[in-house]
């Protein structure tokens, strides 16, 4: 018997696949406009002269008009379902969703019955299905696919008979560099990648006790880690995450406005530049 917190999961599976037809036949269509007008806003200097200002606010309404109804319809009820099924605790950086089911993955990855592997099997597959015929995040729930895939991979990855990564098409890739500067050179040869960077700690940090640590809080758009990534999984003890790609998102609060602001950031000069001032200002290092 499929335990309660694995049949969440696929309760979930079974509500994206209800709504699938109508997340592609309406919002990716609506997504990809939205893209369109993007590029044409960043076309446009409203500082320059009048015209500009008028053609950039009458974008950036439409831009609005539209983007609100992907938040009606697709993030508001999406992060709902997640709540009401447990999957999903309502955090900001969207890591309940791995450490809210990974010990009933682990558990049931050590207790299933041969009856259960059919009905686990249907249901990645129709997860695989929903990612790979999508493969978007309807421009605001970046984190969320990010975490679910990781999550979902954990268990389905078990009940694979082949050794193919079945979430290679869609799931955000690592690249492994030694430095800052390769990871922004990596950001802009990766522009239309999802893609995230993996940056060894001691870049940052190094083992001299004479060195002082300063910190500060700096809301960013992109998800950046400096060191590990801490989840309830495995952890590695040597290199951390910096996540940047299309499909990453601004995460601040819970409400329609962050979200709005999100797609107002998918834009890459901006991203690079805010890549460079974090690190000078999260991470002050002083020689006593």
């Amino acid at each position: 018997m499929i335990p309660e917190k694995i049949q969440a999961l696929f309760n979930f599976i079974s509500y994206l696949e209800k709504n699938k037809r109508v997340y592609i036949e309406e919002y990716i269509p609506l997504c990809n406009e939205l893209k369109n007008l993007d590029n044409q806003r960043n076309e446009l200097n409203p500082n320059e002269n009048y015209i500009s200002k008028q053609q950039y606010d009458k974008i950036q309404n439409e831009i609005e008009e539209k983007f609100s109804s992907i938040l009606s319809n697709i993030y508001t009820p999406i992060t709902i379902k997640l709540k009401e099924l447990g999957i999903w605790s309502g955090d900001e950086a969207y890591s309940s969703i791995w450490n809210n089911n990974i010990s009933a993955i682990f558990d049931f990855k050590r207790s299933f019955t041969s009856e259960d592997i059919l009905q686990v099997i249907q249901y990645k597959q129709k997860y695989l299905s929903f990612r790979a015929e999508t493969n978007t995040d309807f421009l605001c729930l970046s984190f969320v696919f990010q975490s679910l895939d990781e999550t979902f991979k954990e268990l389905f990855d078990f009940f694979n008979n082949t050794n193919e990564n079945e979430f290679d098409s869609f799931e955000t890739k690592t690249i492994k560099v030694n430095s800052m500067e390769e990871a922004v050179n990596g950001l802009k040869e990766n522009r239309k990648g999802n893609v995230k960077f993996s940056i060894p700690t001691k870049t940052f940090f190094s083992d001299n006790p004479k060195k002082q640590i300063q910190t500060s809080t700096t809301k960013v758009k992109n998800k950046i880690f400096m060191g590990d990534k801490i989840k309830t999984g495995n952890i590695t003890n040597t290199s951390g995450q910096i996540s940047i790609g299309k499909k990453n998102t601004i995460k601040t609060n819970g409400n329609d406005e962050m979200v709005k602001k999100s797609f107002n950031w998918q834009k890459w000069g901006i991203i690079t530049g805010t890549i460079l001032a974090i690190i000078a200002t999260i991470i002050t290092i002083i020689v006593s």
